[in-house]
């Protein structure tokens, strides 16, 4: 599956604790590249507090879980 840049989505997995990305977080698809995307989280107020480069696995749209369907 190939998401396009503004693409909203939820992190799932810790391994981006360090960089302040926890699982579950709300990201939006800033970047895509070959084979990973450059995910933007911020906060209500619009200030960013982590930006990623994650894999596809380790992401899905806000909205549906993991395999494609709604949560």
């Amino acid at each position: 599956m190939r998401w396009q840049n503004y693409t909203t989505v939820r992190l799932l997995t810790d391994a981006y604790v360090a960089e302040g990305a926890p699982r579950g977080a709300i990201g939006t698809i800033i970047e895509v590249y070959a084979d990973a995307y450059e995910v933007e989280f911020s906060r209500a107020d619009g200030v960013t507090y982590a930006q990623i480069v994650a894999r596809e696995q380790d992401l899905a749209v806000h909205g549906l879980d993991s395999s494609g369907a709604a949560d």
